[in-house]
């Protein structure tokens, strides 16, 4: 049982340090929302914000704005690269109702990123998954880099 846990945390440590190489490059778009949304547990007014991922942690993204608004900073659930870089970039929101999330950002580089919901975010789904009812996704064009 020890061997075992010992095994799975080095292997965690691996994967960590292998995914940290792997993306040590800092992504970035740019997008302006003409609604109001959460990102991880703070709620943004419409504005025009920078999406980009921080350079030591990967799989953390970091949300800003020109406003004197608070960063966010989201888990990355997943991270992608795809060999094609001709398509604009584009973030996506989940809708649920009045209320948007940020889910995605598709930059032009061709990198995709795909944030993880937050505790505000899986309480609204629990309540609308009760009424089979999924959520909406919302595209916006990125201003670019």
């Amino acid at each position: 049982m020890k061997h075992s846990i010992s095994t799975i945390a080095l292997a965690t440590l691996v994967a960590i340090a292998s995914l940290s190489q792997a993306h040590a490059q800092s992504h970035a778009s740019q997008v302006r929302v003409p609604f109001a949304f959460s990102c991880g547990s703070e709620h943004f007014p419409a504005g025009t914000y920078t999406i980009s991922t921080l350079d030591k942690f990967p799989f953390i993204a970091s949300l800003s704005s020109d406003a004197k608004l608070p960063a966010c900073r989201s888990l990355i659930e997943s991270m992608s690269t795809s060999a094609s870089t001709d398509r604009p970039g584009y973030v996506v929101f989940r809708k649920y109702g009045d209320n948007y999330f940020l889910a995605e950002d598709h930059t032009v580089d061709g990198t995709t990123i795909k944030f993880s919901k937050s505790e505000n975010e899986r309480s609204v789904a629990r309540e609308y998954a009760l009424h089979q009812t999924d959520p909406r996704l919302v595209q916006l064009a990125a201003l670019g880099k």
